[in-house]
């Protein structure tokens, strides 16, 4: 799994492609969803933390990945006129998503605002991936349903403060 999440991070198409037609590739990437931010909680705060926040980032997390590959299935599938479904845009949204990762050594680099939109702007680029592999879309309609997508997902945050 690390292979394939390395690979989709360079933005290769078969792992978007192995996660669509696994049996499990919802519960896989819900596992690859929960993992990363579990590490990003341990890894940022260190040893200074309760269960209950670990609880809280995994299912921040979690929810996040839902909305989001629901507002890119939505876009994709009813505006673009893409193909799929929901759960394969789910998989393949989900092998993309330890990307974030990025911003833990971005931030020494980098400010840490602009290591967060950094990393943003990658996992963005791995939803259009996942879009033209999950939905069967083409370029540039995976790109606005990407781009799309995220901008629902942070309105749908903003608006819900979650």
């Amino acid at each position: 799994m690390l292979t394939n999440a390395i690979r989709a991070a360079l933005v290769r198409r078969d792992p978007y492609v192995r996660m669509v037609v696994a049996v499990d590739g919802v519960a896989d990437g819900a596992i690859i969803v929960a993992v990363t931010n579990l590490v990003l909680v341990v890894l940022y705060l260190g040893g200074d933390f309760e269960a209950f926040v670990i609880v809280r980032v995994i299912l921040d997390g979690l929810i996040g990945w839902i909305v989001l590959s629901g507002m890119v299935y939505l876009v994709g599938r009813r505006l673009l006129d893409g193909y799929g479904s929901f759960p394969s845009t789910m998989a393949a949204t989900s092998i993309g998503y330890p990307v974030v990762l990025s911003a833990l050594v971005l931030r020494f680099v980098v400010d840490p605002y602009w290591a967060v939109q950094l990393s943003s702007l990658w996992l963005v680029v791995t939803v259009w991936m996942a879009a033209r592999v999950a939905l069967e879309l083409d370029a540039r309609k995976a790109a606005i349903a990407a781009v799309l997508g995220w901008v629902a997902y942070l309105i749908v945050r903003t608006v819900f403060r979650v």
